[in-house]
């Protein structure tokens, strides 16, 4: 045989083998179920995302005032984007405009970032330090606007700038909520990363075993229950180590950079739940989601015979875990509607969507339903997993086999 006939012969034996494996049509369709899917959510949860993101400002004027700079407002974004300007919502003055303002900027309902009053000559701008980075600026715009043509429609041509005074608060509730998104990106995006990195180890762990016969020993010897969630802790453990090494050199690097001067200036933000429940919740969570994924990859890699059908699952497997944090971090907030209780209940996704909720609620309750939930859908894929494994065994059962050993056991021999 010569040497491009042993070429083609290899390459057909290798494309048959992969194209007619079991695990070809999942690697065909993955791609284009998490496309369709990721445009569903991208599109349904945009709109939201980009209104929780924008700043709202209550806007406490008279009519006049009010329709000015309303009116302001609709002229720029015209020429830019909706987005491009902090949202402006109209509230009735009261009798105390002052006891107003700081009940406003205390309303979690409303979500307020500022309040704009006085008037086109006098406007007042209060809220916290931040509000300076986007807010402030951009409804100096808007005033700029109406008192120009408030100048125009008066048939005066001397038109001056005059400059919003500022009223520094400590906090607002709009402000806190959008941070708090932050930090449920962060720690979402944080367990996401270091699953991603570690959990799809276990996808190639039990082929490996089936290759040297070693699994066939200790099933003989153990319930096969047993060897899944003694891998599943093992990987656990390592990765634990994994992370007190990363996580210290991180640390002490954090430490010594300029980003800590930035939270210094912050110290009353934190989660909704506090920075210590915060960080245990997503450790526990990280646990969880690794036993979650971890116990899927190990009972599909244990339906794989071969290193090659291994690399063929590793692209749906990324897909999966893409696609449960894309719904994860979608559900964040208390109007994700549908979307917050998929993900809520979606096993892969819970404990990522529950990282969210904890920076957003400071209620402890429903962590304990979400962590029975997640410790229970663990067992259960255990359990189907080691199930379906021993019948892969049975049906690729050879003398000698694991079978064959458990009824010499059961004969006394052992």
């Amino acid at each position: 045989m010569s040497l491009w006939e042993a070429a083609w012969v290899i390459a057909r034996r290798d494309f048959v083998a992969t194209v007619w494996s079991r695990t070809f049509v999942l690697f065909l369709l993955a791609p284009l179920i998490v496309v369709a899917f990721t445009l569903l959510v991208s599109t349904m949860s945009a709109r939201r995302e980009a209104a929780a993101l924008q700043p709202v400002v209550a806007l406490v004027a008279d009519s006049a005032t009010t329709q000015a700079i309303m009116d302001a407002r609709d002229r720029l974004v015209a020429g830019t984007s909706e987005q491009a300007f902090p949202a402006l919502r109209p509230v009735e003055p009261a009798e105390h405009v002052g006891a107003q303002v700081s009940q406003l900027l205390a309303d979690v309902e409303g979500n307020y970032s500022a309040v704009l009053s006085g008037t086109l000559d006098h406007p007042v701008l209060t809220g916290p330090r931040r509000a300076d980075q986007f807010v402030a600026r951009r409804l100096q715009l808007v005033i700029d606007d109406a008192r120009q043509m408030s100048t125009i429609a008066a048939g005066h041509r001397d038109f001056r700038s005059v400059p919003v005074q500022r009223v520094v608060t400590a906090a607002a509730a709009g402000n806190l909520q959008m941070l708090r998104r932050q930090f449920a990106r962060g720690g979402q995006t944080l367990i996401f990363m270091v699953t991603v990195l570690l959990a799809t180890l276990l996808l190639s762990t039990l082929v490996e075993e089936k290759s040297n016969k070693v699994i066939e020993v200790l099933a003989a010897a153990v319930p096969l229950d047993s060897i899944f969630l003694g891998k599943l802790f093992a990987m656990l453990a390592i990765s634990t180590v994994g992370l007190i090494v990363w996580g210290s050199i991180g640390g002490v690097a954090y430490l010594f950079s300029q980003v800590v001067s930035d939270w210094v200036n912050l110290p009353d933000v934190s989660p909704a739940v506090g920075w210590p429940a915060f960080i245990v919740l997503i450790i526990v969570y990280y646990a969880t989601n690794f036993m979650l994924l971890g116990s899927l990859f190990l009972g599909i890699g244990a339906q794989a015979s071969s290193v090659r059908e291994i690399q063929t699952i590793s692209m749906p497997v990324t897909m999966l875990q893409l696609l449960v944090f894309l719904l994860a971090i979608n559900a964040t907030g208390s109007d994700a509607g549908w979307m917050g209780w998929a993900a809520w209940l979606v096993p892969f996704s819970s404990p990522m969507a529950m990282v969210g909720y904890a920076s957003m609620s400071d209620s402890l309750w429903p962590h304990l339903l979400a962590l029975l939930w997640q410790l229970a859908w663990i067992v259960v894929i255990v359990r189907i997993s080691s199930r379906l494994f021993q019948r892969t065994v049975m049906k690729s059962g050879s003398p000698g086999s694991l079978f064959d050993l458990k009824a010499w056991r059961a004969g006394g021999a052992g």
